[in-house]
């Protein structure tokens, strides 16, 4: 499952727009790991600014619930990050060269925080998954 970095950097160029090229290249991009850990990071990273988003727009609205709309809004960013980072499987080394390279302080954290929030619900399963991968990225930090 190797990525062809010059297809990518080729969707940047005028001229491949609306190509089959580009929309191969997309789906090779799509599938790989690096973009399903760096989608991990960026949804988990996002999510405060998300949930005070849909609170601002929510806010004038009096039948809705303040904790109801917040709960939501988590519920779908963990989800959907969830469906991201599942994909990672520890014993691929391609998903171990995309975990060492996201590996930070930014991704250890993240990785905490929806252990917890999938503690919180009692998915102990994800837990155990999100740990391993907690405990492999640990490794790398500098």
């Amino acid at each position: 499952m190797y990525m062809d970095v010059n297809k990518i950097f080729g969707l940047f160029s005028n001229e491949n727009t609306g190509s089959q090229e580009t929309e191969v290249a997309i789906s090779d991009y799509k599938d790989h790991p690096l973009f399903w850990v760096g989608m991990f990071k960026k949804l988990i990273h996002n999510h405060k600014v998300f949930n005070h988003k849909v609170m601002d727009f929510f806010s004038n609205i009096e039948e809705l619930d303040a904790y109801d709309v917040e709960t939501a809004g988590e519920f779908v960013v963990y989800n959907r990050a969830w469906h991201y980072i599942s994909k990672i499987d520890l014993q691929d080394r391609i998903c171990q060269e995309a975990l060492i390279h996201f590996s930070d302080e930014f991704l250890e954290t993240y990785l905490r925080f929806t252990i917890h929030y999938f503690e919180e619900l009692e998915e102990y399963e994800k837990c155990a998954h999100l740990q391993k991968i907690h405990k492999f990225s640990v490794k790398f930090l500098n």
